[in-house]
């Protein structure tokens, strides 16, 4: 089809690659185009034959040819308006036959009006009325350039059909006025002619070009979309990968144990938050870390950290319990380290897990301590308690055996010796039943203001046998004339003659044991009574000071033979602690050991 060769011989010429689809619609725009030139056309060409008709009497000198030309271009120009029509609707890919018929329809009308022009020229050369005609002919002829550029032989068909019937016309009548005129159309064709040509040429390349563009255009809109879509997903997803990460980062720093990342040469890649606090350091000093510098640990000498590393680095999994210090405490705190090789990230690492158990180590210790306390205390009470025991069931045995013989003082010296060791039974149960009421919170006090210094002379005049014994000499030095306190006064001079049993039985022989009494003010701007009892003997070991309190525990010094049951102390705290006190025991110079407690002196207000 004429139509499409316009288009392919153009794409030659750009050498230009477009599928049977791009083609189509390239034609199909063309189409369009052509519609839209031609719809005044199809107007104003009939409306000029009715102007010319009438403005030269064609009309009413010769109207049976007026009404034949008339009648075919109605004709004409109504196929016409049909194929501009069906191109608004269709794609001309569907029925090529409409552009037959839109061909013609133009050809037909071209015909018409050269003829209705030649014959007005012919008819009405040397009237003025003919210029109309030729106004309207140039008109028609310069539209139809514009109109069927697109359609090169199209064009050049309406254009001849148009022009060349006046142009005869004009030669043939040959007079003054007729040749110049012909010769003015004859050129008029001839630059229409090439006008076309030019024309023809620039809106097919100009319509090639905007289709490129537009589809380019199309192309690069739907790669911005694609793009824009990729954008936002990777967003999306960058986003959720920052979410993750963050919740990984969070999990990581707030994770129970401190993480090391060591890469394989020894050194810190990164640490956790939770391993900063552990230790006390900031990041800076985790990241100069180096394993290879604990290979030569003096504190953890038996381990061998270099072999251990050397496993690790060949895939076995290590744990081992590390004594290492925290920040400037000088005090060693035992961690659990767990070892792996790893892949973090496309580098291979190895993960240092650490936890402090250090409470575990000292619950464990302590349970331990606890466990052999109570086993010497069960051996101690068993010792203690069989002992004045036997002594009462023993003399008992031999006043039974020897009443009738018996002189009334030996008599009286059995009864005695079972008298002694029954009091110290007794003593002995009185401590157990009073630690069972402090256990369970039974214990009663009558609290009120006293003096104990009474109390105190009595307690030394119990005792002064027990420690004459040892060559004890027990002085009592209170700076006042009187020993105030807020207290009930039988609790705490129970608390008295422990501590005071307490020195006697781990006195060196022939030494002096001190009561002091004085009065201090607390930081709370309290007045307090403060009563030490001190003796010269086998100093407590430092780490024993706080719990020598503590129930079922006794000395490291106990082992000198001393005994005891471990309740005295632990008693003698509670009660000083009940009456809103406290108890402490230390060491000082020449084997010096003290044991000091704080009373009140007046009741607290609230």
């Amino acid at each position: 089809m004429f139509f499409e060769q316009e288009l392919e011989r153009h794409l030659e010429t750009l050498d230009e690659k477009f599928s049977n689809r791009e083609i189509l619609a390239i034609l199909n725009q063309a189409i369009v185009d052509l519609k839209n030139r031609n719809i005044a056309g199809a107007f104003i060409v009939p409306l000029s034959l009715l102007v010319g008709g009438f403005a030269t009497d064609y009309s009413s000198d010769h109207p049976s040819l007026f009404f034949l030309l008339g009648g075919i271009l109605a004709i004409a120009t109504l196929f016409r308006v049909f194929a501009i029509i069906y191109f608004t609707k269709v794609s001309v890919g569907f029925n090529p036959a409409w552009i037959s018929v839109f061909f013609l329809s133009n050809i037909f009308t071209g015909i018409v009006w050269g003829s209705f022009s030649a014959t007005s020229v012919f008819f009405y050369h040397n009237t003025l009325s003919v210029s109309l005609i030729i106004i309207l002919l140039a008109g028609i002829g310069g539209g139809a350039m514009v109109s069927y550029c697109i359609w090169k032989f199209l064009s050049y068909f309406y254009l001849c059909a148009l022009l060349v019937p006046t142009i005869i016309v004009e030669f043939y009548i040959q007079n003054k006025v007729t040749i110049p005129i012909g010769i003015a159309i004859s050129f008029f064709l001839i630059f229409n002619l090439i006008q076309a040509k030019i024309w023809n040429k620039h809106f097919w390349l100009s319509l090639i070009n905007t289709f490129v563009i537009e589809k380019n255009t199309l192309e690069l809109k739907k790669l911005n979309i694609q793009l824009t879509e990729e954008i936002k997903v990777r967003k999306q997803t960058a986003k959720k990968i920052a979410i993750s990460r963050k919740k990984l980062q969070d999990i990581y720093n707030s994770a129970h144990d401190g993480i090391f990342i060591f890469n394989l040469d020894g050194k810190v890649v990164d640490s956790n938050e939770t391993l900063l606090k552990m230790f006390h350091i900031s990041r800076q000093d985790a990241l100069r870390f180096d394993i290879k510098k604990s290979f030569e640990s003096r504190t953890n000498g038996k381990l061998n950290l270099q072999e251990i590393w050397r496993k690790v680095l060949s895939g076995e999994d290590q744990e081992f319990q590390w004594l290492t210090e925290k920040g400037d405490n000088p005090k060693l705190s035992t961690v659990q380290v767990n070892l792996r090789k790893t892949l973090w990230g496309e580098d291979s690492v190895v993960i240092a897990t650490i936890r402090d158990i250090t409470p575990q180590v000292e619950a464990l210790a302590a349970t331990s301590a606890a466990n052999r306390a109570k086993s010497e205390f069960l051996a101690n009470m068993s010792h203690e308690l069989r002992t004045p025991m036997n002594g009462i069931l023993g003399y008992a045995r031999l006043g039974i055996k020897r009443h009738d013989t018996l002189p009334r003082d030996k008599i009286k010296e059995y009864f005695t010796i079972i008298h002694e060791s029954g009091s110290r039974l007794m003593g002995l149960l009185n401590n157990i039943l009073d630690f069972s009421k402090l256990e369970v919170g039974k214990m009663r006090y009558n609290p009120q203001t006293c003096d104990l210094l009474p109390r105190i002379h009595q307690i030394v005049r119990e005792i002064k046998a027990s420690a004459t014994e040892k060559g004890l000499e027990i002085n009592i030095e209170c700076s006042r004339g009187q020993v105030a306190a807020f207290c009930d006064k039988d609790k705490i001079s129970q608390v008295v003659r422990n501590l005071l049993s307490n020195a006697i039985k781990f006195s060196h022989t022939n030494s002096v044991i001190s009561v002091q009494c004085i009065e201090i003010t607390s930081q709370a701007s309290t007045l307090n009574q403060q009563i030490t009892i001190s003796n010269h003997g086998a100093p407590i070991p430092n780490d024993e000071l706080d719990t020598i309190f503590d129930k079922f525990i006794q000395s490291s010094t106990t082992s000198t033979g001393a005994g005891g049951t471990g309740l005295g102390l632990a008693i003698s705290r509670q009660i000083v602690e009940d009456h809103g006190g406290v108890i402490w025991a230390k060491n000082g110079d020449n084997d010096l050991v003290l044991f000091s407690f704080l009373l009140p002196i007046s009741p607290s207000i609230g």
